[in-house]
């Protein structure tokens, strides 16, 4: 029995922490949280309280020690945002000079993505769907910051 907690508890933690790198909903991180609190519940019942506690502390220090890893790692900054967003970062009357310009789709725009006119990368929205990346593109609409394209034959 204490074999299956043991691998429980490795399987929990190895499951949050593959929630982490890979991008998801949030699957494996709910599972290795299931994981782990089933093996201390687990172990708590079959060995008493005082190895719930242990096993609770342990998880823990792990979890700090994996913090403090990823800080020293450089791993934490590809997971906080530590940019700070300021409103007069982009002026939208650029925009409003832009219905009817051409450019180039920079990105596959799946309704969403990203095109090239006149130097500016810009967000933009497709019209009727799928674009693909590298096609001719013009605006058609601007709405405040939304601006919807469609491809150019």
């Amino acid at each position: 029995m204490l074999l299956w907690i043991v691998i429980l508890g490795i399987i929990g933690l190895m499951l949050v922490i593959a929630e982490a790198f890979i991008p998801g909903f949030g699957i494996f991180g709910i599972a290795g949280g299931i994981a782990l609190i089933s093996s201390t519940v687990i172990a708590g019942i079959k060995y008493g309280f005082g190895v719930f506690l242990i096993m609770i502390a342990t998880f823990i220090i792990l979890l700090l020690l994996f913090v403090r890893f990823a800080k020293t790692k450089k791993v934490y900054d590809k997971f906080v945002l530590n940019d700070v967003l300021n409103t007069k970062d982009f002026d939208e009357s650029i925009l409003q000079d832009m219905q009817g310009k051409k450019g180039i789709s920079i990105t596959t725009i799946q309704p969403y993505g990203k095109m090239e006119v006149e130097g500016i990368q810009i967000d933009v929205r497709s019209e009727g769907g799928y674009i693909e990346k590298n096609k001719m593109i013009e605006i058609i609409q601007v709405k405040g910051k939304t601006v919807v394209v469609k491809e150019v034959n």
